[in-house]
């Protein structure tokens, strides 16, 4: 009765699925199509050509289009002024594969090497063109004509032409015009003006299209409907076979192009731009309802593939037989063509029963076993046995006849495996969240791989090489070789960061599915990059309109990917299964080259015909643009580049292919562009562009050498100058040796001199003390106190006289010395002279002399007080010897804004003039060290050294028996206080006596 029960639930599955089929998701092509709202200046084609570089030229009645794949470049007459009209009649292509077009005012344009364009004669367009290069038919003003060359060779009107002016009613192939007559009928006229009507063979029954047309390309003829275009080929007498193209709906085509290689068709229309049509690769297969989320599949018979939800078939379920699952994701297609794969049996509402089913290859039920843990992942061993991964991830069991046996955990609390992949009999790698190992299921023992243990590992593949390769949740892939783990490179978007699968199919080819796309790329590649051979890899995106619903395919599930029975390979993605034959996909390749689309040095532009391009020093920017055309996915064309002499690493292009460098230094540089062209170790494609920034002109060579002239010369004159210096500096050295031998000299004689001098004028003064001391001692000795009070004076005058003489000649030793510091200070000169009067009191009084000081104003004086003092004191001095009972006076004036004259004045007996003489040559050799007499001239020779000194001017007057005047002139002033000027004025015209 179980069986039974089983049996009739299984009936009614069937039943109720016989209507889950499987449909086609979308169309089998891809089109894009372009407007005047995302690329075109105009919807009208005019002409549609592919040049020998890729790039597809597209004419308008706004000028001719360039189209790289990506990008359109409009040349109209607003910049490009060699064009007379923006409106194109048409496009072709030379013999050499560039670009000629004609506008409106029938002016032939093309462009030269560096991409500039240029006009030329329409006897250069006849002769670079193919088909005009012989005898050729023309189309014009309803009439066709034939042509050799330029020469008209005849001409007749169609009258269908006059009646239907319709460019798609007609074409021109092999010397010979076609033109619609009615649906499945054309009239053929040939060279010789031969007219048979000819019948189109192959096309669908009852053929009454709503709209018709012939179109051209090349040798090829084409005839198109509403609803498909046929290729026009010939088929016996009379006749021409229609062999189906492509099936789209159409309307008001003028112009279609078929590039096989490219899978690509272009169809140009009158008022509807220009729709490029791509046959799609890939399938992708939902349930009927819609549901199309899928994860684990395994391959039933030749094109079926049985999922956990049911049976899928590419057109219609052949048998639809659900499981209820639950979530368990477990399902294995053995060796022997049997399935295995849990279910639920359902108890009661509150308690269920979860089974591992086995099923023959028809898919009825061979056995049932017990699995209360679930199965995420069902693998099979070399040696036939059956492994269950349970739902948790934490134990293995295996098929041993009608029951599971377990063994022991084998990963920590954090740790749970996803998937595990038999290396074989007795070593497993497992795998998935925070653990990577290779398990010994004999033993237990484990050998880990700690750096990707951070990870959390989805998918396992082991090559035939024993090389396993790891899929990763947002961490990229890895190969494990021989023990050592090797981080694959990424894509240049970072799409492959998440791997769900892998795939090898027989052309070398690894397939890897992701959440943003398939991808594909050399296994040989993989190979070499693991070897350490090789830095880079190729890889081929597939996204969704190569004929996916999503970009985004579904991974954590094993197995992932299989291949069916009819060699397809089949991808679970969140909206139907993705199915293909590997090694049927031509999908394009970046192999164009790169070209410099624009160059622009501060805005002007620039053409570098493989020459360096110079910049000015000063230059502000240079701009480049590059293009390479590319039909298939962005994602599969990556340009790069990098400025050597600035920068060596390679830089992705931005998205409008532009390049902005600023203000460079001086030098080389090379501006390098490469992409990858496809697989295969150094399949690069590059180009670059030389530059040389200009050097300022202080940074040229003949500058440096200037520079270094001038140095040079500079250097030169320095070391003459030095020379001539040193010699000089030598001179004068020399004069001051001799000069300093020669003071030296003196100042020995000096010394001589004057120890003679003060040896002979102390002698005296000293010999007189001694005799007044043996006298006062006689007078005290014998009671004459009055005589002993004389004498005493006596010698305290003459001490006094000893004591000022060893004074001022000790003063005046110093102010010999070079090093002699003369330190000014300010002060009063009333100070100053009352200071004189006090200590001249005495000694004026025993010559009756009477002292008086006369000022005009009160004076602050700055220099040395010392020094002037001992001058005052001497000319004091000097006229109290020569007068006796007169006026010994100073008098003070003003002999500048600055300076102020002190004038020593007496009434004494004067000097003779021999005298005054002598004095006068002793004060003009002052500061000199010469010889000089003792006696009265010494002291001049103090005050004519001392005035030297203080830089001021000594002059004499004297009369004799008038009296002498002494001017001591250019005493600097200094600024006195109010109190001071008022004492001194109080003592204006004071006498003493």
């Amino acid at each position: 009765m179980p069986w039974l029960a089983t049996r009739i639930t299984a009936l009614l599955f069937i039943v109720f699925l016989v209507a889950f089929n499987v449909s086609a998701a979308i169309s089998d092509y891809h089109i894009t199509h372009y407007t005047s709202q995302n690329g075109l200046p105009q919807n009208s084609a005019k002409g549609i050509e592919l040049d020998k570089d890729g790039f597809l030229w597209i004419g308008t009645e706004s000028g001719l289009v360039r189209f790289d794949g990506q990008r359109f470049k409009v040349y109209d007459a607003d910049h490009f002024p060699l064009m007379k009209s923006n409106r194109i009649r048409s496009v072709a292509l030379d013999t050499a594969g560039l670009v000629c077009f004609v506008d409106e005012s029938w002016a032939k344009l093309t462009f030269d090497n560096k991409g500039r364009m240029q006009q030329i004669t329409d006897k250069a367009y006849l002769g670079r063109i193919a088909r005009f290069q012989k005898d050729y038919l023309a189309v014009q003003d309803y009439s066709l004509s034939l042509f050799s060359g330029e020469k008209l060779r005849w001409a007749m009107v169609l009258p269908e032409l006059v009646y239907n002016s319709s460019v798609s009613f007609w074409a021109i192939r092999k010397l010979k015009c076609y033109v619609l007559v009615k649906p499945g009928v054309i009239s053929c006229i040939d060279a010789d003006k031969k007219r048979t009507t000819v019948r189109i063979t192959g096309l669908p029954a009852n053929h009454s299209p709503r709209v018709q047309g012939l179109l051209e390309q090349d040798s090829l003829l084409f005839y198109h409907t509403d609803k498909a275009i046929y290729q026009l080929t010939d088929a016996g007498h009379n006749e021409l076979k229609a062999t189906l193209v492509l099936e789209a709906d159409l309307s008001e085509v003028t112009i279609f192009r078929s590039y096989p290689k490219l899978n690509m068709y272009v169809i140009g229309t009158g008022t509807h731009g220009v729709s490029i049509v791509r046959r799609k690769q890939f399938a992708a297969y939902r349930h009927t309802n819609g549901f199309g989320n899928f994860y684990p599949q395994v391959p039933y018979g030749d094109s079926g593939v049985l999922t956990a939800y049911g049976l899928l078939y590419p057109g219609a379920s052949r048998l639809g037989y659900p499981f209820n699952v639950g979530p368990f994701q477990g399902v294995l297609r053995d060796r022997r063509g049997h399935y295995w794969m849990d279910r639920v049996h359902v108890i009661s509402d509150v308690s269920f029963r979860v089974l591992l089913v086995e099923m023959d290859e028809n898919l009825r039920e061979l056995r049932a076993l017990h699995n209360r843990l679930g199965s995420r992942c069902i693998r099979e061993s070399p040696d036939g046995r059956i492994w269950i991964l349970t739902s948790a991830g934490r134990r293995l069991r295996y098929v041993d006849g009608d029951s599971l046996r377990w063994l022991p955990e084998h990963c920590g609390p954090e740790q749970s495996v996803q998937t595990f992949l038999p290396a074989d009999n007795e070593h497993f790698w497992i795998a998935g969240a925070r653990i990577m190992a290779q398990l010994n299921v004999k033993t237990g023992k484990q050998i880990h791989y700690k750096s990707l243990e951070d990870y959390n590992i989805e998918t396992l593949h082991l090559d035939r090489n024993k090389v396993l390769w790891v899929g990763t949740t947002g961490k990229g892939f890895y190969a494990i070789r021989q023990g050592r783990v090797i981080k694959l490179p990424l894509d240049k978007k970072g799409s492959l960061k998440d791997v769900h699968s892998f795939m090898e199919d027989h052309s070398g080819f690894m397939w890897m599915s992701t959440n943003n796309g398939l991808f594909r790329c050399r296994k040989a590649d993989l190979d070499l990059f693991i070897s350490g051979k090789a830095r880079e890899v190729y890889y081929q995106c597939f996204k969704q309109e190569s004929g996916f619903n999503t970009n985004e395919f579904n991974g954590s599930c094993t197995p992932s990917a299989v291949v069916l029975g009819n060699g397809k390979f089949s991808f679970p993605s969140i909206d139907g299964l993705v199915q293909f034959y590997p090694d049927a996909i031509q999908e394009l390749l970046p192999v164009n080259k790169i070209m410099i689309d624009k160059l622009l040095i501060d805005g002007k532009p620039q053409y570098s015909g493989g020459q360096a391009i110079e910049l000015d020093p000063d230059f502000k920017y240079l701009e480049v643009q590059v293009a390479s055309p590319f039909f298939g996915n962005p994602a599969n064309q990556q340009l790069e580049y990098r400025l050597t002499g600035l920068d060596s690493a390679w830089q992705p292009l931005k998205e409008d292919n532009t390049m902005v460098f600023n203000s460079l230094s001086r030098g080389n540089y090379s501006l390098q562009l490469r992409k990858q062209a496809g697989f295969g170790v150094n399949n690069v494609i590059t180009t670059s562009i030389p530059l040389f920034v200009r050097p300022f002109f202080y940074q040229t060579f003949y500058f440096k050498l200037i520079i270094l002239l001038a140095i040079a010369l500079l250097i030169y004159m320095i070391v003459k100058l030095r020379y001539a210096y040193l010699l000089q500096r030598n001179r004068e050295l020399a004069q001051e040796v001799a000069s300093r031998t020669e003071h030296l000299n003196n100042a020995n004689r000096l010394k001589e001199k004057m120890l003679m001098m003060v040896g002979h004028d102390l002698q005296s003064p000293l010999h007189f003390l001694g005799y007044l001391s043996e006298a006062n001692y006689e007078a005290v000795m014998s009671d004459q106190t009055e005589k002993a009070g004389s004498i005493s004076q006596q010698m305290k005058n003459t001490s006094r006289k000893i004591y000022a003489f060893v004074d001022e000649f000790s003063l005046w030793a110093r102010v010999q010395d070079e090093q002699f510091n003369l330190k000014k200070t300010a002060f009063s000169l009333t100070s100053l002279v009352e200071e004189l009067e006090t200590f001249s009191k005495e000694l004026l009084k025993l010559h009756d002399n009477a002292f008086e000081f006369k000022t005009e104003e009160e004076y602050a004086l700055y220099t040395n007080k010392e020094l002037l003092k001992a001058i005052l004191r001497n000319l004091i001095e000097n006229a109290h010897k020569h007068t006796r009972g007169g006026t010994i006076s100073i008098h003070c004036s003003r002999d500048s804004d600055v300076t102020c004259v002190i004038r020593v004045s007496d009434t004494g007996k004067g000097m003779r003039p021999d005298v005054l003489q002598k004095i006068n040559e002793l004060i003009g050799k002052a500061g000199t060290v010469s010889e000089f007499d003792s006696g009265e001239r010494l002291g001049y020779q103090f005050i004519s050294d001392f005035a030297a000194r203080l830089n001021t001017r000594l002059t004499i007057q004297s009369t004799e028996g008038e009296g002498t005047t002494v001017m001591v002139s250019g005493i600097p002033l200094h600024r006195v206080g109010r109190q001071e000027k008022v004492a001194v004025k109080a003592r204006k015209g004071g006498t003493v006596r």
